[in-house]
């Protein structure tokens, strides 16, 4: 892995966190008799009195352009994909195109 995609990998993950736990409080003031107060890390000021505010108010479309100009997006998706709504069926077998084996194997 590359000192940049490890870097992306690492501001992905740490923006993640930050939003989970910003969702995991909006949840406790939501249900305060469900939920306790959770320890907070130290630290993680920018990421939660910052990013998390801004990260809410920006538009998807514009979040969803800086991932991609930024290549934290899934890529190498097979073409042929399902689309929205269409269940899931199993890949064609290999070899006899008999399908998917419905025994156990020998």
């Amino acid at each position: 892995m590359s000192a940049a995609a490890k870097r992306q990998q690492q501001l992905r993950e740490r923006s993640e966190y930050y939003l989970r736990l910003a969702a995991m409080e909006d949840q406790r003031r939501r249900h305060p008799g469900a939920t306790t107060r959770p320890a907070l890390p130290r630290g993680g000021l920018f990421w939660r009195f910052v990013f998390v505010p801004l990260y809410r108010r920006v538009p998807w479309h514009v979040k969803e352009r800086a991932m991609h100009a930024l290549g934290m997006t899934a890529s190498g998706w097979p073409e042929g994909r399902r689309s929205f709504g269409e269940p899931w069926r199993p890949p064609p077998a290999a070899g006899d195109g008999a399908g998917p084996r419905t025994t156990p194997p020998p």
